[in-house]
């Protein structure tokens, strides 16, 4: 038997790789589930449009909320984040603010609408990213202090909602003055029960200063006397509302959509001028006079199509009836567990011109943002952009285009309520165009479609 006391043990033998396993080790130990991955460190967000299909694989549905949590884990010591997001519920974003703001002393900034946040609405992780925020401030200049802002209604106007989504670094990996905008909240919602999008800018300081500026009201949460701001910066035009003051005659998109001359294009084939259409929301008074705008521009010859989730029954007997033939559309919407409710659904807000716009004749213009074509949104918080690039237009409409050609399934199968049988359920078809305010066997599908 041997004496345990007695056996010398054998001398290790540390090798450079094993001591930095080791400091590793007791890094993760000491920091926790806060810590950082190496390469979310070193990740630099390219700048383009992305956009993610909530019925692909894991990356593909987190095209946009991984981009942003990316970009957030990216943003180095010091450095600042600002966010204006109608909703968040997502504990992946949560806690990479959490991380910026403790670890890295980043000043993390963060505005949404109170109706996702309060008594009757409870969202845990506002609650514990409100909490962390308010701590460490003390001892950091003003730029890098810390805070949440729930808006009780738009932020810089009296009514409407909270409804901007766009997400400012000052620095993520290699890049400088990182804007994103679209249509995407920071949401898990965003990742897996919506068709979204979100262009990113980078390394333009003006639009950047544009962004902190409409952010910096934002947080204030008081109504500002020209709500309604359009700068101009190279080939992107930046246009924030609430949609009052001084340059808001009529309206926003019927200004657009007036500019367009439907003949004589010289970068499309026959010279046609092609509209493309991604669409969340399109109803009431306001829905109606736009889809006459459209309509109108189909029977003079444009090219039109449209992918949309809701529209008002008015809405699309003017698209569909008031022309010699319908404007081709595809409702972007999907019931997989068949309940006859919609829980997957297009939150996209965007339109493509290719063709002949205002004087030009070889147009690339692309309008992005987080505004739908309903009444609500001219007077809320809203940050749309029209970029002139071909690049941009190009990408939006190869994913508008197959979108279309490739909807999601819309029937569904489930059991009609008071059955009594224990036969299979009934199968529940959907039309193919099914407009707000529809019911099917006494269910309303958009019921879970939320406003923002």
């Amino acid at each position: 038997m041997t004496d345990r006391l007695s056996v010398r043990p054998a001398r290790a033998v540390v090798t450079p790789g094993a001591l930095l396993v080791a400091l590793a080790t007791t890094l993760a130990l000491l920091v926790g589930p806060l810590a950082v991955p190496a390469e979310a460190a070193r990740y630099t967000p390219p700048a383009g449009v992305r956009t993610n299909n909530p019925l692909g694989d894991r990356e593909a549905r987190r095209q946009v909320i991984g981009h942003l949590i990316r970009s957030i884990n990216a943003v180095p010591r010091k450095g600042q984040i600002k966010i204006a997001s109608w909703n968040i519920r997502s504990d992946d974003v949560v806690d990479a603010l959490i991380r910026a703001h403790q670890k890295r002393r980043v000043g993390v900034k963060v505005v949404i609408d109170r109706l996702n946040a309060n008594p009757e609405n409870p969202n845990h992780g506002i609650d514990r990213l409100q909490r962390a925020l308010k701590q460490g401030n003390d001892n950091r200049r003003a730029g890098l202090r810390s805070g949440l802002r729930k808006c009780v209604s738009a932020c810089r106007g009296r009514g409407g909602i909270a409804h901007s989504k766009f997400f400012l670094f000052s620095k993520a990996g290699k890049a400088r003055w990182v804007v994103m905008n679209g249509s995407a909240n920071a949401t898990d919602l965003a990742a897996y029960g919506q068709w979204n999008d979100v262009y990113t800018i980078r390394g333009k300081k003006a639009v950047y200063r544009e962004m902190k500026t409409v952010f910096a009201q934002m947080y204030r949460d008081r109504n500002v006397d020209q709500p309604y701001r359009a700068r101009r910066f190279g080939d992107t035009t930046v246009m924030t509302y609430p949609w009052r003051g001084s340059g808001t005659k009529g309206d926003p998109v019927r200004r657009e959509l007036g500019k367009v001359s439907c003949t004589g294009a010289r970068n499309n084939k026959g010279g046609r001028t092609k509209i493309r259409i991604a669409m969340t929301s399109w109803h009431g008074e306001r829905g109606k006079k736009i889809a006459w705008a459209v309509r109108r521009k189909q029977n003079r010859g444009c090219d039109v199509r449209i992918v949309y989730a809701v529209a008002g029954n008015e809405v699309l007997r003017i698209l569909r009836r008031e022309g010699a033939r319908p404007v081709p559309m595809r409702q972007i919407t999907q019931d997989p567990n068949g309940d006859g409710v919609y829980d997957r659904y297009l939150h996209m807000k965007v339109m493509t011109v290719k063709g002949h716009y205002g004087r030009d004749r070889s147009a690339w213009v692309t309008i992005n943002g987080s505004a739908n074509w309903s009444p609500a949104a001219l007077a809320s918080d809203e940050v749309v952009m029209r970029i002139k690039r071909k690049g941009v237009l190009q990408r939006y409409n190869r994913w508008i285009d197959w979108l279309y050609r490739n909807p999601p399934p819309r029937t569904g199968s489930r059991t009609v309520a008071g059955r009594t049988s224990t036969s299979a359920p009934a199968p529940v078809v959907l039309p193919e165009h099914l407009p707000l305010g529809s019911r099917v066997d006494g269910v309303d599908p958009y019921a879970l479609i939320p406003r923002g």
